[in-house]
Parts: structure tokens; sequence; C-alpha cells
């Protein structure tokens, strides 16, 4: 049984004694740094043993939010009173507060939202959510409407919304269209264009207005596309082969897949031809294409807007990839983060990292968010653990 937030011990609020200075100074070789690395490890039993128990009362915290006070009909209470039992344990200006927060998924947040739209039959209005809950959601999400599209609802909120009748055919007729884009992707071997899709765009666009935000959705990602889009060709003719040579042999002359503009057209596109898309021919080499951030982020749906951008393949700015040629020292120092993602179970940012070895990383993978993906971590997840969030499923 969950107990009640005021029968939770005071060490909650009190800060853990080991942080991450016993990992992510490993990759310093001074006299003081292994000294702290002795000091750390010495009390590492301690801390670990202190870190369980704050996470344990964090989570009876979490749970008594969900299944008790996300319920009660006084949506505000205890909202205005400071020193209240409330405030101490859930609001995001305490320590205790901010922990109840992160240990939230971006799913685990959302089903809120659910929940109370099924309990509903409509969309909440924010008077309609517990106010902390109702805070947290908007830290994370920023705005009231961006969390309800996140959560599959409709955005007109409150008693004179959508049924969630009207919800649930609307959202099931958005799952068709972000399958065709899907299907679509599996054909062409890369991120569909909106040209390359105008019936669904005519649709979608009720929806989303920005393509970015139709792909995010749909789920393209690198894992996608090279799970459902690659296969191997065993009988390339030799002109074919020794174009994929060249091109290899570039990749590694850059330190990477060289982007579409620093390919000969006409070898990109007979390989195109060849191998049914510019993926698919790089995956005959071991290599993969360079991918953005978040591909046609800004890219509108209705043509007749101007901001969309023809080239927008031309630069690396927001882009991740595997880096070729890596140095025994690059290999060292990414081990060094690995070991911090593993042992902390936190993504790392710029922060937690001593500066000359991010600098040296950063001058060796382009930017942050790329030396994490050289360790295997998506850099979308890298980007909401910058907003505070926890990542889903992690």
């Amino acid at each position: 049984m969950t107990p009640e937030p005021e029968d939770l011990r005071e060490a909650a609020d009190k800060p853990t004694v080991i942080g991450k200075s016993d990992i992510f100074y490993a990759g310093m070789r001074t006299a003081a740094f292994w000294a702290a690395v002795f000091l750390c490890q010495k009390n590492e039993k301690d801390g670990t043993l202190k870190e369980k128990r704050i996470d344990k009362e964090t989570e009876q915290l979490k749970q008594f939010l969900i299944c008790h006070m996300a319920r009660k009909k006084d949506k505000e209470y205890q909202k205005e009173d400071r020193n209240s039992v409330l405030r101490k344990n859930y609001s995001l200006t305490t320590a205790r507060g901010r922990r109840v927060y992160e240990s939230f998924t971006d799913e685990e947040l959302l089903e809120c939202l659910r929940t109370a739209a099924r309990e509903l039959n409509h969309a909440p209005a924010q008077k309609e959510i517990f106010w902390v809950l109702r805070a947290y959601i908007k830290q994370r999400f920023q705005r009231w409407p961006y969390a309800l599209k996140a959560a599959g609802l409709a955005a007109s909120a409150g008693k004179g919304g959508k049924t969630m009748a009207q919800i649930e055919a609307e959202n099931k007729r958005l799952k068709e269209l972000l399958e065709k884009v899907r299907e679509k992707a599996i054909e062409l071997g890369k991120i569909p264009h909106p040209q390359d899709l105008p019936e669904v765009c005519s649709e979608v666009r009720k929806f989303y207005s920005d393509w970015g935000n139709v792909i995010e959705a749909a789920n393209l990602d690198p894992k996608f596309l090279n799970r459902e889009a690659v296969y191997k060709i065993d009988s390339l003719e030799p002109e074919y082969r020794l174009m994929l040579e060249s091109v290899k042999k570039h990749a590694y002359q850059l330190g990477r897949t060289p982007l579409h503009g620093e390919i000969d057209p006409k070898v990109k596109q007979a390989l195109i031809a060849r191998c049914g898309s510019w993926r698919n021919a790089l995956y005959q080499i071991g290599l993969e294409p360079v991918m953005r951030v978040r591909p046609f982020y800004g890219f509108y749906i209705d043509h007749r807007k101007e901001n969309n951008r023809e080239n927008h393949s031309d630069s690396l700015y927001n882009c991740f990839y595997k880096v070729l040629n890596l140095t025994e020292r690059d290999k060292n120092n990414l081990n060094v983060i690995r070991e911090l993602y593993e042992k902390s179970g936190s993504i790392p940012t710029k922060k937690d990292v001593p500066a000359d070895l991010r600098a040296e990383l950063q001058d060796s993978c382009g930017s942050w968010a790329n030396v994490l993906y050289q360790i295997g971590i998506d850099p979308k997840d890298y980007h909401r653990a910058l907003k505070g969030g926890k990542r889903n499923g992690k």
C-alpha cells in the first residue's frame, strides 16, 4: 500500500553524497583526480544505498499522485498553501518535487491525459487536471495543445470539444495515413518528400502543418529504414562495384558518409537506379546516409507557404552520422562517455564531462549529439534529456 506523502522520510530532500564525479573525470589523468576517485569508491556503497532509498520514496510519491491525488474532485487542492505537504513533496521549486517530475516519462504524463479524457469523454481542459500533474505536463510539453496532440487528443479541450468517439475515429484515420507514409519510405528507401504523397498530404495537414512532425509521428528513423528498406545485392556488375568503391574511398577521406552534394550526380543517379535507393547503395559498402535530427523540420505541408527549403541536405548542421577512421584515443574517450552513461543511467550532457575531453570529442565527431550517437544514444533522446524529461522506456 502506498504511504501518505507526509509519512515519507525527510532524507529525500537532502542532496546525495555521491554525485557523478567518480565517473566523468575518468578521462583526466592527474593525481588529484585519482585521489578523488579513491574517496568516491570508499563511500560508493553508502551512497548507492541512499540513492536506492530516495528512488523508492520518489516512486511512492509518484504512485500516490497518480492513483490518489489525480482523482480528487478539487483540482486545486492545497495549491495556494505554500506550507502544504503537497507543495513540499511535488512542487517543481523543491528538490523532492523535481525528482518526482523527472521520474515521469513522456508517455506516463500523456497517459494521465488519456485517462482523464476517457473519464470525461472529451480532451481535458487544464482546469480538469490536478494542479501538480498540470504543472508537470506544461513543464514537459511547453503548451497545453502540444501535450494534447502528443497524447492523440483533440486540441479543442473541455466540454465543448470533440467526444472520445470522434477523437478515436480521427486517430484511427491518422494511423492509416502514417502507415502510408511508412510504406512509401520502404518503397523509396528514404524519408519521403510531401510531393511523393500528395493524397496523404491533403488529409494529414488537418493533423499537422509541418512535414517534420509527420515524419516523427510515423517513427521514420535510421533504425526503421535500415531494418525495412535495405537488402544485399549479390550480383552487382563491375562498373557499379567501381562506383561504390570510389564512394567508399571518398567517405573515408571525409571521415563520414558524403552528403548528396559531395558526390558526382551521375554516379549517384546510376547507383540509385541500380540499387533502388541511395541508402541501399551505401548499404552495399557498409555505410549509411547522414541524417538530420529532425528531417524536414520547418517544412510546411502546404506548398503555398514560403518557408520551405529545397536544399535541406547540403549542411551538417543538426545532423548525426557514424564517424569513420576514429583514432584509438577517440575510441578510449568514447568508452569513458559510455561508462558514464551505463553507470549513471542518465544521458551525459556537456556539463557532465570535463571541458578538455568534451572539446576533443566534439572536434572528432562534430557535435555533442553526434558524440553520443557514436555510443548508441539517439540524438532525439539527448535533446529530450536537455528539457529535463525522462526518456521513454529508460
